[in-house]
């Protein structure tokens, strides 16, 4: 039996941890088993009690190693990692650390560790390198999508009538505040305007994270002096649900990873709340992963005119939406994710 030992920086309330979480619901239907691996990882004190954790290191046949924006292995952790075979260990990349070196503007692609460091870091641990990234890859990668599609929480045919907003952002601000801005403008100046605006997430308003200034950085006050209502973050556990409390849910990436075409979670969970999505440009590039069913939700050169007219035309976009779903929860959903993972091992 394939045994997959999980290795990351590991939080329940971010990142990678709610895909591990579906990763270890679908492993019994593959007769395989999923756990993350104790010696390893470095977990907040939330994790441990809700995703499977192992100590010792011999129950695992594969080593699968993920990594965010932090290189969290030690000089033991990287020396324990070598217990695994080289060809049983794969590294997957959700940020594209591995590749070509990219800056765009105060972002690059490395963060703190600079780019030969992350590309000797990865040629140290394994020659399985996947990311989820939509065309070209760099040499040595190899596509693997990673995030999956969530069980749906509402057909989008079935969106009542009277839903609390029209448009809101479930998710943090990071490196997110200009897209939000712009949509926030959009929808303002909009014939007739949305006025039922709502953002629930970290850092949209007051004080931005201290250690990251620049990726947080916001305009106090801003989105009140627009109606928009600012509340706190949403658990996990209660996204889908909340997003699925508007007409419109915008996806926002950092537009770094845009720039990277990555695909990320949000573009699966928009569509599973059943709320419709609106893409902007930098996001045209989702096209082709979603067919041609999307393009009612793509915003062009003036998305105040697109973000009225997905409203106006609300009854006939839904239908189309279901089908993007279904057909999204055919291809990527977590089972099948696994099952493409498992391919790896061979």
């Amino acid at each position: 039996m394939t045994r997959l030992l999980f290795v990351g920086d590991f939080h329940w309330q971010a990142g990678s941890a709610h895909m591990i979480a579906e990763y270890v619901r679908a492993a019994p239907a593959l007769d395989c088993e999923v756990a993350l691996a104790g010696p390893l990882c470095r977990m907040d004190d939330q994790v441990p009690g809700l995703l499977p954790v192992v100590d010792d290191l011999t129950w695992g046949t594969h080593l699968v190693l993920v990594f965010e924006g932090r290189q969290f292995l030690d000089e033991k952790r990287l020396e324990l990692c070598e217990r695994f075979p080289r060809e049983r260990r794969i590294v997957l990349d959700p940020d594209a650390h591995w590749g070509e070196h990219t800056v765009l503007g105060p972002d690059d692609s490395a963060g703190a560790y600079g780019h030969e460091q992350w590309q000797r870091l990865y040629r140290q641990l394994s020659d399985r390198i996947l990311q989820p990234r939509l065309g070209a890859l760099p040499d040595g990668a190899r596509f693997f999508s990673y995030f999956g599609m969530p069980k749906p929480v509402r057909r989008p045919e079935h969106a009542p009538e009277d839903l609390p907003y029209e448009l809101q952002y479930v998710g943090a601000n990071w490196w997110r505040w200009d897209a939000l801005a712009h949509l926030v403008e959009a929808a303002r100046s909009a014939r007739p305007p949305l006025t039922r605006l709502r953002v629930a997430g970290r850092w949209w308003s007051g004080d931005p994270h201290p250690d990251h200034l620049t990726a947080t950085a916001n305009r106090p006050g801003w989105l009140a002096g627009h109606s928009v209502k600012v509340t706190g973050p949403v658990p996990f556990g209660q996204v889908l649900n909340q997003m699925a409390k508007a007409e419109i849910t915008p996806v926002l990436a950092r537009p770094l990873l845009a720039h990277q075409r990555l695909l990320t979670p949000r573009m699966f969970e928009t569509i599973a709340a059943g709320t419709m999505p609106a893409l902007p440009p930098e996001l045209a590039y989702t096209a082709d992963f979603y067919g041609e069913e999307i393009t009612p939700f793509l915003l062009g050169d003036h998305p105040a005119e697109d973000l009225a007219r997905m409203l106006r035309d609300a009854t006939a976009n839904r239908p189309r939406l279901g089908r993007i779903q279904d057909d999204l929860r055919r291809r990527f959903n977590y089972r099948r994710v696994l099952g493409q993972l498992l391919a790896f091992t061979d």
